[in-house]
């Protein structure tokens, strides 16, 4: 039997023999200390993985919703501008209306350009804004 000396010689007082017991011991004990370096590899990979996915789809998420809210207020604006147009059209269709009428016709020239009918007198009476200037 040969004796080998430890790596920690210096700090211990012993020596190891060296057969193939302790030289199984010693790879046995090597393999466990392997399998718990790659068990915490494992670990931490799939510890760290999950926590970077989830940080990119929380990325994606946010800006979607970035992206959503930008696309509900631009909707907001085209809805109220339809609104607009709408109520404008529905002014517009009642002015062809009338301008399609006769009468209304007539007294729209009286009253903008003074015309008057046969025997008509007009007399023009100031307004109230007027009145107030004084």
């Amino acid at each position: 039997m040969t004796r080998r000396h430890s790596s920690n010689d210096e700090q211990q007082n012993f020596t190891k023999l060296d057969n193939d017991y302790v030289r199984n011991t010693d790879r046995a004990i090597n393999r466990k200390q392997q399998a718990r370096k790659r068990k915490m590899r494992r670990i931490v990979f799939f510890a760290i993985v999950p926590v970077i996915i989830i940080a990119l789809l929380l990325n994606v998420l946010s800006h979607q919703n970035e992206t959503l809210a930008a696309k509900e207020k631009s909707k907001e604006e085209a809805n109220k501008h339809l609104t607009e147009l709408k109520e404008e059209q529905e002014t517009l269709n009642l002015k062809i209306k009338q301008l399609q009428d006769d009468e209304y016709i007539a007294k729209l020239l009286r009253k903008e350009y003074y015309l008057s009918e046969k025997g008509e007198v007009i007399f023009i009476m100031p307004d109230k804004k007027d009145k107030k200037d004084d």
